[in-house]
Protein backbone atom coordinates (compact mmCIF):
# COMPACT_ATOMS: atom_id res chain seq x y z
CA UNK A 1 0.00 0.00 0.00
CA UNK A 2 1.30 3.61 -0.76
CA UNK A 3 1.21 6.08 2.01
CA UNK A 4 -1.66 8.17 0.46
CA UNK A 5 -4.02 5.02 0.91
CA UNK A 6 -2.85 4.76 4.58
CA UNK A 7 -3.23 8.35 5.15
CA UNK A 8 -6.93 7.86 4.17
CA UNK A 9 -7.38 4.96 6.47
CA UNK A 10 -5.90 6.74 9.13
CA UNK A 11 -8.46 9.84 8.63
CA UNK A 12 -11.08 7.60 8.27
CA UNK A 13 -10.08 6.52 12.16
CA UNK A 14 -9.71 10.19 13.27
CA UNK A 15 -12.46 11.19 11.39
CA UNK A 16 -11.16 13.92 9.66
CA UNK A 17 -12.29 12.76 5.83
CA UNK A 18 -14.49 14.77 3.92
CA UNK A 19 -16.85 13.48 1.88
CA UNK A 20 -14.72 12.94 -1.51
CA UNK A 21 -12.15 11.44 0.32
CA UNK A 22 -14.92 8.57 2.61
CA UNK A 23 -15.89 7.76 -1.37
CA UNK A 24 -12.29 7.35 -2.46
CA UNK A 25 -12.22 4.89 0.75
CA UNK A 26 -14.54 2.99 -0.18
CA UNK A 27 -13.63 2.22 -3.37
CA UNK A 28 -10.14 1.85 -1.78
CA UNK A 29 -12.02 -1.16 -0.27
CA UNK A 30 -13.88 -2.56 -2.63
CA UNK A 31 -10.39 -3.39 -4.66
CA UNK A 32 -7.35 -3.67 -2.33
CA UNK A 33 -7.53 -6.54 -0.16
CA UNK A 34 -4.23 -5.40 1.87
CA UNK A 35 -6.00 -2.14 2.61
CA UNK A 36 -8.92 -3.73 4.12
CA UNK A 37 -6.53 -5.89 6.28
CA UNK A 38 -4.52 -2.93 7.43
CA UNK A 39 -7.90 -1.04 8.37
CA UNK A 40 -8.87 -4.22 10.59
CA UNK A 41 -5.40 -4.13 11.99
CA UNK A 42 -5.46 -0.61 12.83
CA UNK A 43 -8.77 -0.54 14.30
CA UNK A 44 -7.70 -3.61 16.60
CA UNK A 45 -4.24 -2.05 18.20
CA UNK A 46 -5.84 1.53 18.72
CA UNK A 47 -8.84 -0.05 20.56
CA UNK A 48 -6.72 -2.07 22.59
CA UNK A 49 -4.22 1.06 23.25
CA UNK A 50 -7.39 2.83 24.57
CA UNK A 51 -8.70 0.16 26.78
CA UNK A 52 -5.11 0.38 27.99
CA UNK A 53 -4.87 4.18 28.84
CA UNK A 54 -8.22 3.81 30.13
CA UNK A 55 -7.22 1.26 33.14
CA UNK A 56 -4.40 3.55 33.65
CA UNK A 57 -6.14 6.50 34.26
CA UNK A 58 -8.36 4.51 36.36
CA UNK A 59 -5.34 3.34 39.02
CA UNK A 60 -4.17 6.67 39.03
CA UNK A 61 -6.85 9.20 39.43
CA UNK A 62 -9.87 9.75 41.25
CA UNK A 63 -13.49 8.55 39.24
CA UNK A 64 -14.32 11.28 36.66
CA UNK A 65 -16.23 11.16 33.57
CA UNK A 66 -14.63 9.58 30.63
CA UNK A 67 -15.46 11.63 27.57
CA UNK A 68 -16.99 10.14 24.42
CA UNK A 69 -15.10 8.23 21.95
CA UNK A 70 -15.75 7.22 18.41
CA UNK A 71 -13.33 4.24 18.96
CA UNK A 72 -15.43 2.85 21.55
CA UNK A 73 -17.83 1.93 18.26
CA UNK A 74 -14.60 1.12 16.20
CA UNK A 75 -15.86 -2.91 15.41
CA UNK A 76 -19.62 -2.09 14.60
CA UNK A 77 -18.04 0.48 12.39
CA UNK A 78 -16.00 -1.86 10.66
CA UNK A 79 -18.74 -4.41 10.45
CA UNK A 80 -20.86 -2.05 8.84
CA UNK A 81 -18.30 -0.72 6.56
CA UNK A 82 -17.31 -4.69 5.61
CA UNK A 83 -21.54 -5.18 5.11
CA UNK A 84 -21.16 -2.25 3.01
CA UNK A 85 -18.22 -3.42 0.31
CA UNK A 86 -19.67 -6.71 0.41
CA UNK A 87 -23.47 -5.01 -0.37
CA UNK A 88 -21.80 -3.08 -3.47
CA UNK A 89 -19.19 -5.38 -4.95
CA UNK A 90 -20.94 -9.11 -4.53
CA UNK A 91 -22.51 -8.33 -8.06
CA UNK A 92 -19.18 -8.16 -9.06
CA UNK A 93 -17.33 -10.90 -6.91
CA UNK A 94 -20.57 -13.59 -7.06
CA UNK A 95 -22.10 -13.14 -10.75
CA UNK A 96 -20.27 -14.19 -13.93
CA UNK A 97 -19.02 -11.03 -16.21
CA UNK A 98 -20.92 -10.00 -19.12
CA UNK A 99 -18.68 -10.78 -22.34
CA UNK A 100 -20.59 -9.69 -25.68
CA UNK A 101 -23.87 -8.39 -26.43
CA UNK A 102 -26.64 -9.15 -28.87
CA UNK A 103 -26.63 -6.22 -31.35
CA UNK A 104 -29.06 -6.67 -33.90
CA UNK A 105 -31.14 -9.98 -35.17
CA UNK A 106 -32.52 -10.90 -38.83
CA UNK A 107 -35.79 -13.54 -38.79
CA UNK A 108 -33.33 -15.06 -36.02
CA UNK A 109 -34.59 -18.56 -34.44
CA UNK A 110 -32.88 -19.45 -31.58
CA UNK A 111 -31.99 -22.53 -29.04
CA UNK A 112 -30.18 -21.27 -26.24
CA UNK A 113 -29.87 -20.80 -22.59
CA UNK A 114 -28.72 -17.63 -22.86
CA UNK A 115 -30.86 -14.09 -23.73
CA UNK A 116 -31.22 -13.98 -27.88
CA UNK A 117 -33.02 -10.43 -27.66
CA UNK A 118 -31.47 -7.44 -29.12
CA UNK A 119 -29.55 -5.62 -26.55
CA UNK A 120 -28.93 -8.71 -24.12
CA UNK A 121 -25.68 -8.74 -22.68
CA UNK A 122 -24.15 -12.51 -22.61
CA UNK A 123 -21.91 -14.29 -20.60
CA UNK A 124 -19.90 -17.03 -21.61
CA UNK A 125 -21.89 -19.80 -23.11
CA UNK A 126 -23.12 -21.56 -26.50
CA UNK A 127 -25.52 -19.75 -28.94
CA UNK A 128 -27.18 -22.01 -31.40
CA UNK A 129 -28.98 -19.53 -34.12
CA UNK A 130 -31.28 -22.10 -36.33
CA UNK A 131 -32.12 -19.61 -38.78
CA UNK A 132 -31.51 -16.04 -39.71
CA UNK A 133 -28.68 -13.17 -39.14
CA UNK A 134 -27.57 -12.25 -35.82
CA UNK A 135 -24.70 -9.53 -35.12
CA UNK A 136 -22.91 -9.82 -32.21
CA UNK A 137 -20.31 -7.58 -29.91
CA UNK A 138 -17.38 -9.33 -27.78
CA UNK A 139 -16.30 -6.70 -25.05
CA UNK A 140 -13.02 -6.72 -27.13
CA UNK A 141 -14.19 -4.91 -29.94
CA UNK A 142 -14.51 -7.59 -32.11
CA UNK A 143 -17.71 -7.95 -33.74
CA UNK A 144 -19.34 -11.14 -36.40
CA UNK A 145 -22.62 -11.65 -37.77
CA UNK A 146 -23.66 -15.58 -36.92
CA UNK A 147 -25.40 -17.06 -40.09
CA UNK A 148 -27.87 -19.91 -38.82
CA UNK A 149 -27.66 -22.66 -39.54
CA UNK A 150 -25.28 -22.21 -36.71
CA UNK A 151 -23.68 -22.99 -33.48
CA UNK A 152 -21.50 -20.94 -31.40
CA UNK A 153 -19.42 -20.69 -27.77
CA UNK A 154 -18.81 -17.46 -26.52
CA UNK A 155 -15.95 -18.14 -24.47
CA UNK A 156 -14.20 -14.41 -23.41
CA UNK A 157 -13.91 -11.30 -25.22
CA UNK A 158 -10.71 -12.58 -26.96
CA UNK A 159 -11.88 -16.21 -27.82
CA UNK A 160 -14.72 -17.98 -29.25
CA UNK A 161 -15.36 -20.95 -31.07
CA UNK A 162 -17.80 -21.80 -33.96
CA UNK A 163 -18.67 -25.47 -33.98
CA UNK A 164 -20.87 -24.81 -37.26
CA UNK A 165 -22.01 -22.68 -39.86
CA UNK A 166 -20.91 -19.79 -40.98
CA UNK A 167 -19.40 -16.24 -39.29
CA UNK A 168 -18.34 -13.26 -40.72
CA UNK A 169 -15.61 -11.51 -38.19
CA UNK A 170 -14.15 -7.91 -37.69
CA UNK A 171 -11.94 -7.12 -35.83
CA UNK A 172 -10.69 -3.82 -34.56
CA UNK A 173 -6.76 -2.76 -33.71
CA UNK A 174 -7.41 -3.12 -29.88
CA UNK A 175 -8.35 -6.39 -30.15
CA UNK A 176 -5.29 -8.15 -32.26
CA UNK A 177 -4.52 -11.19 -30.97
CA UNK A 178 -8.29 -12.67 -30.94
CA UNK A 179 -9.15 -15.96 -31.69
CA UNK A 180 -11.26 -18.19 -33.51
CA UNK A 181 -11.21 -21.87 -33.05
CA UNK A 182 -13.33 -24.58 -34.93
CA UNK A 183 -13.14 -28.27 -34.46
CA UNK A 184 -10.78 -28.79 -37.01
CA UNK A 185 -8.14 -25.68 -36.51
CA UNK A 186 -8.22 -21.67 -35.35
CA UNK A 187 -7.18 -18.60 -36.71
CA UNK A 188 -5.27 -15.84 -35.14
CA UNK A 189 -6.51 -12.77 -36.25
CA UNK A 190 -3.73 -9.77 -37.06
CA UNK A 191 -6.51 -6.89 -37.51
CA UNK A 192 -8.63 -8.28 -40.77
CA UNK A 193 -12.08 -8.59 -41.77
CA UNK A 194 -12.42 -12.37 -42.44
CA UNK A 195 -14.57 -15.66 -42.88
CA UNK A 196 -14.92 -18.73 -41.08
CA UNK A 197 -17.41 -22.12 -42.23
CA UNK A 198 -17.54 -25.16 -40.42
CA UNK A 199 -19.17 -28.37 -42.13
CA UNK A 200 -19.15 -30.91 -38.89
CA UNK A 201 -20.78 -33.74 -41.08
CA UNK A 202 -17.69 -33.20 -43.90
CA UNK A 203 -15.19 -32.50 -41.11
CA UNK A 204 -14.47 -29.55 -42.88
CA UNK A 205 -13.67 -25.89 -41.89
CA UNK A 206 -12.94 -23.32 -44.60
CA UNK A 207 -11.08 -20.17 -43.49
CA UNK A 208 -11.40 -16.64 -45.92
CA UNK A 209 -9.78 -13.28 -45.31
CA UNK A 210 -11.81 -9.96 -46.65
CA UNK A 211 -8.88 -7.90 -45.44
CA UNK A 212 -5.71 -8.22 -43.49
CA UNK A 213 -4.28 -11.12 -42.29
CA UNK A 214 -4.91 -13.76 -40.18
CA UNK A 215 -2.77 -17.27 -39.15
CA UNK A 216 -4.63 -20.47 -39.78
CA UNK A 217 -3.34 -23.31 -37.20
CA UNK A 218 -3.71 -26.90 -37.25
CA UNK A 219 -3.24 -28.28 -33.73
CA UNK A 220 -2.14 -32.06 -35.30
CA UNK A 221 0.74 -30.85 -37.25
CA UNK A 222 1.82 -27.89 -35.01
CA UNK A 223 1.54 -25.51 -38.83
CA UNK A 224 0.89 -22.02 -39.11
CA UNK A 225 -0.53 -20.95 -42.84
CA UNK A 226 -0.57 -16.69 -43.00
CA UNK A 227 -3.49 -15.87 -45.19
CA UNK A 228 -3.69 -12.29 -46.60
CA UNK A 229 -6.33 -10.32 -48.54
CA UNK A 230 -8.61 -13.00 -50.76
CA UNK A 231 -6.92 -15.90 -49.65
CA UNK A 232 -8.32 -18.86 -48.37
CA UNK A 233 -7.63 -22.30 -46.90
CA UNK A 234 -9.72 -25.77 -45.73
CA UNK A 235 -8.92 -27.84 -43.26
CA UNK A 236 -10.81 -31.15 -43.94
CA UNK A 237 -10.36 -34.52 -41.79
CA UNK A 238 -7.03 -33.15 -40.43
CA UNK A 239 -5.83 -32.42 -43.87
CA UNK A 240 -4.94 -29.09 -44.31
CA UNK A 241 -5.56 -27.89 -48.32
CA UNK A 242 -2.56 -25.51 -50.47
CA UNK A 243 -3.01 -21.97 -50.07
CA UNK A 244 -5.61 -20.49 -52.95
CA UNK A 245 -6.53 -17.20 -53.99
CA UNK A 246 -9.99 -15.90 -53.83
CA UNK A 247 -12.13 -16.93 -56.35
CA UNK A 248 -15.26 -14.60 -55.98
CA UNK A 249 -18.49 -16.56 -55.55
CA UNK A 250 -18.14 -20.38 -54.27
CA UNK A 251 -19.19 -23.44 -56.35
CA UNK A 252 -22.36 -24.81 -55.62
CA UNK A 253 -21.72 -28.24 -53.75
CA UNK A 254 -22.77 -31.44 -56.33
CA UNK A 255 -25.96 -33.12 -54.68
CA UNK A 256 -24.75 -35.87 -55.72
CA UNK A 257 -22.54 -35.88 -52.57
CA UNK A 258 -25.57 -36.52 -50.33
CA UNK A 259 -28.22 -38.70 -51.63
CA UNK A 260 -31.72 -38.68 -49.58
CA UNK A 261 -34.66 -40.89 -50.26
CA UNK A 262 -38.28 -39.24 -48.55
CA UNK A 263 -40.87 -41.03 -46.83
CA UNK A 264 -43.23 -42.60 -49.01
CA UNK A 265 -47.22 -42.74 -49.33
CA UNK A 266 -47.50 -45.21 -47.18
CA UNK A 267 -46.06 -43.57 -44.09
CA UNK A 268 -48.72 -43.34 -41.49
CA UNK A 269 -50.00 -43.32 -38.02
CA UNK A 270 -52.14 -45.82 -35.68
CA UNK A 271 -54.00 -44.84 -32.84
CA UNK A 272 -55.08 -47.35 -30.01
CA UNK A 273 -58.54 -47.05 -29.76
CA UNK A 274 -58.20 -46.93 -34.11
CA UNK A 275 -60.40 -43.88 -34.58
CA UNK A 276 -58.23 -42.97 -37.40
CA UNK A 277 -61.33 -40.70 -39.34
CA UNK A 278 -61.21 -38.38 -36.50
CA UNK A 279 -58.03 -38.53 -34.31
CA UNK A 280 -55.27 -39.02 -37.41
CA UNK A 281 -54.59 -36.66 -40.58
CA UNK A 282 -52.37 -37.75 -43.75
CA UNK A 283 -50.20 -34.70 -43.58
CA UNK A 284 -48.63 -35.75 -40.12
CA UNK A 285 -47.60 -38.72 -38.17
CA UNK A 286 -48.46 -37.85 -34.96
CA UNK A 287 -46.48 -39.91 -32.07
CA UNK A 288 -47.98 -40.25 -28.42
CA UNK A 289 -47.63 -41.96 -25.09
CA UNK A 290 -50.21 -41.87 -22.16
CA UNK A 291 -50.92 -44.32 -19.23
CA UNK A 292 -53.75 -41.71 -18.52
CA UNK A 293 -55.76 -42.54 -21.38
CA UNK A 294 -54.12 -45.49 -23.30
CA UNK A 295 -56.83 -45.60 -25.92
CA UNK A 296 -55.36 -42.37 -27.42
CA UNK A 297 -51.49 -43.75 -27.87
CA UNK A 298 -50.42 -43.34 -31.16
CA UNK A 299 -47.01 -44.32 -33.40
CA UNK A 300 -45.73 -43.64 -36.74
CA UNK A 301 -44.94 -45.83 -39.26
CA UNK A 302 -42.49 -45.05 -42.34
CA UNK A 303 -41.54 -46.70 -45.50
CA UNK A 304 -39.17 -45.86 -47.65
CA UNK A 305 -38.47 -47.35 -51.65
CA UNK A 306 -34.62 -47.93 -51.47
CA UNK A 307 -34.19 -48.93 -54.99
CA UNK A 308 -33.33 -45.68 -56.16
CA UNK A 309 -29.88 -46.12 -53.82
CA UNK A 310 -27.64 -48.49 -53.07
CA UNK A 311 -26.94 -48.45 -49.58
CA UNK A 312 -23.69 -50.52 -48.93
CA UNK A 313 -21.97 -47.36 -50.39
CA UNK A 314 -22.66 -45.02 -47.80
CA UNK A 315 -20.58 -44.78 -45.14
CA UNK A 316 -22.95 -42.54 -43.14
CA UNK A 317 -27.45 -42.92 -42.59
CA UNK A 318 -29.34 -40.50 -40.86
CA UNK A 319 -33.06 -40.44 -40.56
CA UNK A 320 -34.32 -36.96 -40.09
CA UNK A 321 -37.81 -35.64 -39.02
CA UNK A 322 -39.53 -32.45 -38.88
CA UNK A 323 -41.40 -31.17 -36.13
CA UNK A 324 -44.60 -29.69 -36.47
CA UNK A 325 -46.92 -28.00 -34.12
CA UNK A 326 -50.31 -30.30 -32.67
CA UNK A 327 -52.51 -30.30 -30.54
CA UNK A 328 -52.49 -30.82 -26.18
CA UNK A 329 -50.30 -28.97 -23.49
CA UNK A 330 -46.76 -28.90 -23.74
CA UNK A 331 -46.85 -28.31 -20.03
CA UNK A 332 -48.55 -31.58 -19.20
CA UNK A 333 -45.53 -33.26 -20.66
CA UNK A 334 -41.75 -34.24 -19.07
CA UNK A 335 -39.20 -31.53 -20.10
CA UNK A 336 -37.62 -33.48 -21.91
CA UNK A 337 -38.94 -36.30 -24.29
CA UNK A 338 -37.70 -38.91 -25.32
CA UNK A 339 -38.22 -41.22 -28.97
CA UNK A 340 -37.16 -44.52 -29.85
CA UNK A 341 -37.47 -45.20 -33.10
CA UNK A 342 -37.69 -48.97 -34.66
CA UNK A 343 -36.53 -51.17 -37.52
CA UNK A 344 -39.28 -53.66 -39.04
CA UNK A 345 -39.91 -55.62 -41.42
CA UNK A 346 -43.68 -56.50 -41.41
CA UNK A 347 -45.79 -54.74 -43.95
CA UNK A 348 -49.09 -52.97 -43.30
CA UNK A 349 -52.09 -51.96 -45.69
CA UNK A 350 -53.98 -48.42 -45.56
CA UNK A 351 -56.37 -48.24 -42.67
CA UNK A 352 -54.11 -50.06 -40.22
CA UNK A 353 -55.40 -50.87 -37.19
CA UNK A 354 -53.79 -51.19 -34.02
CA UNK A 355 -53.95 -54.71 -33.38
CA UNK A 356 -52.62 -55.18 -36.91
CA UNK A 357 -49.29 -53.33 -36.62
CA UNK A 358 -46.18 -54.49 -36.62
CA UNK A 359 -45.09 -54.66 -32.41
CA UNK A 360 -42.17 -52.93 -30.74
CA UNK A 361 -41.74 -56.77 -28.93
CA UNK A 362 -40.60 -57.69 -32.67
CA UNK A 363 -38.80 -54.81 -33.65
CA UNK A 364 -35.23 -53.71 -33.51
CA UNK A 365 -34.50 -50.69 -31.55
CA UNK A 366 -32.34 -48.41 -33.73
CA UNK A 367 -31.42 -45.29 -31.61
CA UNK A 368 -33.30 -43.04 -29.72
CA UNK A 369 -33.60 -38.67 -29.95
CA UNK A 370 -35.05 -36.23 -27.69
CA UNK A 371 -37.45 -33.36 -27.70
CA UNK A 372 -37.76 -30.37 -25.18
CA UNK A 373 -41.47 -29.90 -24.41
CA UNK A 374 -40.70 -26.36 -25.22
CA UNK A 375 -39.90 -27.35 -29.08
CA UNK A 376 -42.73 -27.38 -31.36
CA UNK A 377 -40.48 -26.68 -34.64
CA UNK A 378 -36.67 -28.63 -35.46
CA UNK A 379 -35.11 -30.86 -37.54
CA UNK A 380 -34.74 -34.26 -35.21
CA UNK A 381 -33.60 -37.84 -35.88
CA UNK A 382 -30.54 -40.50 -34.93
CA UNK A 383 -27.54 -41.13 -36.99
CA UNK A 384 -26.39 -44.39 -35.60
CA UNK A 385 -24.69 -47.65 -36.77
CA UNK A 386 -27.51 -49.98 -36.31
CA UNK A 387 -29.53 -47.78 -38.51
CA UNK A 388 -26.98 -47.93 -40.98
CA UNK A 389 -26.21 -51.88 -40.91
CA UNK A 390 -30.93 -52.44 -40.65
CA UNK A 391 -30.77 -50.39 -43.60
CA UNK A 392 -27.80 -51.79 -45.66
CA UNK A 393 -29.59 -54.93 -44.70
CA UNK A 394 -31.95 -54.30 -47.41
CA UNK A 395 -34.96 -53.10 -44.37
CA UNK A 396 -36.56 -49.98 -45.32
CA UNK A 397 -39.65 -49.90 -42.82
CA UNK A 398 -39.53 -47.62 -39.15
CA UNK A 399 -41.39 -47.61 -36.26
CA UNK A 400 -41.81 -44.16 -33.67
CA UNK A 401 -42.45 -44.57 -30.36
CA UNK A 402 -42.72 -42.07 -27.79
CA UNK A 403 -40.94 -43.27 -24.71
CA UNK A 404 -41.65 -40.75 -22.20
CA UNK A 405 -45.08 -40.22 -21.14
CA UNK A 406 -47.51 -37.19 -20.67
CA UNK A 407 -47.55 -36.30 -16.50
CA UNK A 408 -51.16 -34.93 -16.98
CA UNK A 409 -54.48 -35.46 -19.23
CA UNK A 410 -54.25 -33.89 -22.30
CA UNK A 411 -50.64 -33.42 -23.03
CA UNK A 412 -49.19 -32.45 -26.34
CA UNK A 413 -49.18 -34.72 -29.07
CA UNK A 414 -46.28 -34.54 -31.08
CA UNK A 415 -46.81 -34.36 -35.20
CA UNK A 416 -44.03 -34.79 -37.53
CA UNK A 417 -44.41 -33.54 -41.35
CA UNK A 418 -45.71 -36.51 -43.59
CA UNK A 419 -45.67 -36.71 -47.17
CA UNK A 420 -48.38 -34.02 -48.12
CA UNK A 421 -47.27 -31.25 -45.10
CA UNK A 422 -48.09 -27.84 -47.30
CA UNK A 423 -44.60 -26.51 -45.14
CA UNK A 424 -42.88 -28.86 -44.43
CA UNK A 425 -40.66 -31.93 -46.06
CA UNK A 426 -41.87 -35.55 -45.11
CA UNK A 427 -38.92 -37.87 -43.20
CA UNK A 428 -36.00 -38.58 -45.11
CA UNK A 429 -33.03 -41.20 -44.76
CA UNK A 430 -29.61 -39.16 -45.76
CA UNK A 431 -27.11 -41.46 -47.14
CA UNK A 432 -23.31 -40.27 -46.97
Amino acid sequence: MIEEEKELILGYLDDRLSVSQFDSLQALLRENKDARSFLLDFSTIDTKLDDFSLSVDQETSAPQAIPFSWREYTWPVVACLLVLFLCTSGYFLFSEPKIATIQSCEDAAWESDLPTTPGSELTSGILKLRRGLASIELRSGVSFVLEGPAEVELISAMKTRLASGMVMVEVPERAIGFVLETPDGYAIDYGTRFAVAVDPIKSVSSFEVIDGEIGVHHPVSGSEVRLVDNQTISIEKGIVSSLKEGEGEKKIPASGEIKRVFAGRNSTSIIRNDQRDVYLSNDVLLVKSTDILPSFDRRALLEFDLSVVDPSEYKKVRLSLNLVPANGLRSHLPEENIFAVYGIKESWESGLLWSEAPQIEEAEKLGTFSIPRSKQFGNYGIQTNALKKFIQSGHSKLLIVRETFETRGSGMIHAFANYNHPHFAPPVLEFY
